[in-house]
């Protein structure tokens, strides 16, 4: 919204109505999900498009992300929780990328090692998850942030009952001299077939 009303600010009228645009498209799209417990793949990338494609125009172009299926087929027919991946997704741009000078890279990969279960990787070239902790706590002394505890939440929930539960790691990256490169957050799906919904 701050991006939006800049551009109407600066009486930049084309951007300011692409924005818009891809801003009620997203919006419309969580408010449809929100009657639905499982969508598919498909369905869950084109909607973190819409939102990193919202981030790219709030980072002046700094942001390039790149999301593949390698040697995947019929992501229409592949179900998932709905919006599970885009809470991770935003913790990266906002907490990894935010702080990051110059080039601000999102690499969203998907690939299945079987026919059961659906493995994501969401990794960042941003500061890392210390230095990211130490910038939140300058700024919010005291604060939990809710929508951890929230995400962590859902992933009880959506485990409670499974007989294969979703996985969550992360993995700070760093070089040989102990700079952070980033974070690398692998989710794991038990799939769940299509017509079983």
């Amino acid at each position: 919204l701050n991006t939006l009303q800049s551009y109407i600010l600066t009486n930049e009228k084309k951007p300011a109505l692409t924005y818009l645009s891809q801003f009620s498209g997203l919006t419309r799209k969580i408010l449809e999900f929100t009657e639905q417990d499982y969508i598919s793949l498909e369905e869950e990338i084109e909607t973190l498009k819409l939102y990193l494609e919202l981030e790219k125009a709030r980072f002046n172009g700094d942001l390039h992300y790149e999301i593949s299926t390698k040697n995947m087929d019929h992501l229409s027919k592949i179900h998932i929780p709905v919006l599970l991946l885009q809470p991770y997704v935003e913790n990266a741009v906002k907490h990894g990328l935010l702080h990051r000078q110059g080039l601000k890279k999102l690499d969203i990969n998907f690939h299945s090692t079987d026919n059961d279960t659906l493995i994501c990787t969401i990794e960042d070239n941003g500061i890392g998850r210390e230095k990211s902790k130490e910038i939140n706590s300058l700024r919010r002394k005291h604060h939990t942030s809710f929508a951890t505890g929230a995400t962590q939440r859902r992933l009880e929930l959506l485990n409670h009952g499974r007989e294969s539960n979703i996985a969550v790691s992360f993995e700070d990256l760093y070089n040989s001299m102990g700079n952070a490169l980033g974070t690398k957050v692998t989710v794991c799906i038990p799939l769940i077939k299509a017509n079983n919904q």
